[in-house]
């Protein structure tokens, strides 16, 4: 990927900001000619220096070393991707981004809401096209204006119409109107909420996408939560008995915060609220309702630390921070249910078999999966993973990427990923050894899941769960086995998209690529 000039971004802020070279220097405490050196990138930075400088230049560390940076350059070539640019690539990308970030950061948010826009329109000509009672609607009120034109053109166009049959006419017409009148108003009624929803829905998509940035600017790890989790669960596992976490907290939550927990059938769950009890669906797999006690819990402790991440300058507005408080709450309530150094010993004893880390743990695949995309601690890291989560329709949620593996968010993924097979073999980890056009190689794992309280008739939400990680770190992983040795055979040749491939003889293309294999 390109890289943006750390060194490029400082001078270009200090000259905005009308700043002398050697009076930053003096702010943040160096020499001038460091200071140049800095600018020069013949200096690398961090730490404390890259606070202060931070600090004084009015932005983010993230913002000032290119970390926020390098996301937008994504999503810059994704759009370049979706939209058929082929001109745009990562190094004008980058160089546009580090030169006028706001720009970029605009034509993001304008693709965004052209698509939310595209999306709401599709949807809404959809649901004329295929409603049968709009349809019917839409028959009536035509059969109606017919009906009244033909009757107003008899009055008009014959002045000598007797008396009885003009009255005649003219109550057909009353009649008609009438007629036309409930038909439009029966229409209105059953529209009514759904424009509203699809422009809800595009908005949450909005909101949700500015969370995925802010928590990929964090590479996915909290410091705070994590030492705050610990802390929680050491003091109420010795409150309450140094047995089960689920007990504990539910102790906690009575006898600190004043919360019952209270199960409850699932026809009586949704739309039941009262102050001071928090409902759990007697339908709902123990692994969920574990979950949420603790998400539930975790918000209230954390409520502060969640409200002042939440406040974020990249969150452009309350949807996106309800989003946020509940993204954080269910990190903070991951690291208390599978505390960090346990968690991750365990995941190097048992070779990252995320079956054996579900039963030591008592989570879920999909639970265990995004924990260890969190186990990003300086000096105590797991393995680096990428995450992605698809419905069976393609459309993706929850991507988490690595340098050299983009998670697509603005567009389907490439079809022979691992993240599909998953959705044909349910009951099964599918695990794939990726090789990319460029050379990269990535070691995918997936499965399918099912969400939701599981009740007679009913089909469970249904989605796919993939990490991926580099491929040499597939001697770490018990799905890696199968393709140790260098055994060419078991490489499955892939793409990013089908747009972005250079591929020429591939039996999944959906669209022509724009790129030519050299």
């Amino acid at each position: 990927m390109a890289e943006i000039s750390t060194g490029q971004r400082i001078r270009e802020l200090r000259q905005h900001r009308g700043i002398a070279q050697s009076l930053l220097a003096e702010q943040v405490d160096i020499s001038p000619s460091y200071l140049n050196l800095i600018e020069k990138d013949k200096r690398k930075i961090g730490g404390a220096l890259l606070h202060r400088l931070a600090q004084r230049l009015e932005v983010s560390p993230a913002q000032l070393s290119g970390v926020e940076d390098a996301s937008l350059v994504r999503d810059l070539v994704d759009i370049a991707r979706v939209l058929s640019f082929d001109g745009l690539d990562e190094a004008i990308a980058g160089r546009l981004v580090a030169q006028a970030p706001d720009w970029g950061q605009a034509m993001v948010t304008l693709f965004q809401r052209y698509k939310d826009a595209s999306e709401t329109a599709t949807a809404l000509s959809d649901r004329l096209s295929q409603d049968p009672q709009l349809r019917e609607l839409s028959h009536a009120v035509l059969t109606q204006i017919s009906s009244i034109r033909s009757f107003a053109e008899i009055l008009k166009d014959v002045p000598d119409l007797p008396q009885d049959e003009r009255a005649h006419f003219s109550g057909i017409i009353a009649s008609q109107a009438d007629r036309l009148g409930l038909s439009a108003r029966e229409m209105i009624a059953l529209l009514e909420g759904n424009p509203g929803d699809e422009i809800e829905r595009s908005q949450a998509a909005s909101a949700v996408h500015e969370v995925e940035d802010l928590v990929n600017a964090q590479r996915n790890h909290l410091p705070h939560f994590e030492t705050a989790a610990d802390d929680l669960r050491r003091r109420i596992l010795a409150a309450h008995g140094e047995g089960s976490i689920t007990a504990a907290m539910l102790a906690h939550l009575e006898t600190k915060h004043d919360v019952e927990v209270r199960q409850v059938e699932g026809d009586a769950f949704e739309g039941l609220v009262e102050e001071g009890v928090h409902l759990v669906d007697l339908a709902a797999p123990r692994t969920a309702t574990r979950f949420d006690i603790a998400r539930r819990l975790m918000a209230m402790e954390l409520r502060e630390e969640i409200e002042e991440l939440a406040r974020n300058d990249r969150l452009s507005g309350e949807d996106a921070r309800q989003v946020a408080r509940r993204a954080f709450a269910n990190y903070a309530a991951g690291a208390l249910l599978f505390p960090y150094v346990p968690f991750l010993e365990a995941a190097e004893h048992y070779r990252y078999d995320m079956d054996r880390l579900a039963q030591r743990f008592d989570g879920s695949f999909e639970q265990i999966a995004h924990r260890l995309t969190t186990l990003r601690r300086p000096g105590a890291e797991g393995i680096p993973f990428a995450y992605l989560r698809s419905d069976p329709a393609g459309n993706i949620s929850k991507p988490y990427s690595l340098p050299g593996l983009r998670m697509p968010r603005l567009g389907g993924a490439c079809p022979l990923w691992a993240v599909y097979a998953a959705f044909a073999e349910p009951h099964k980890t599918v695990a794939q050894f990726a090789a990319m056009p460029t050379g990269e190689r990535f070691l995918f794992v997936a499965r399918r899941v099912a969400k939701g309280a599981q009740a007679a008739g009913a089909a469970p939400a249904a989605y796919s769960i993939m990490l991926a990680c580099e491929a040499s770190y597939a001697n770490r992983l018990v799905y890696g086995d199968p393709f140790t040795g260098g055994r060419e055979a078991t490489v499955t040749p892939v793409g990013f998209t089908c747009r972005t491939c250079s591929r020429q003889n591939c039996g999944q293309r959906a669209q022509a690529g724009i790129l030519q294999r050299a």
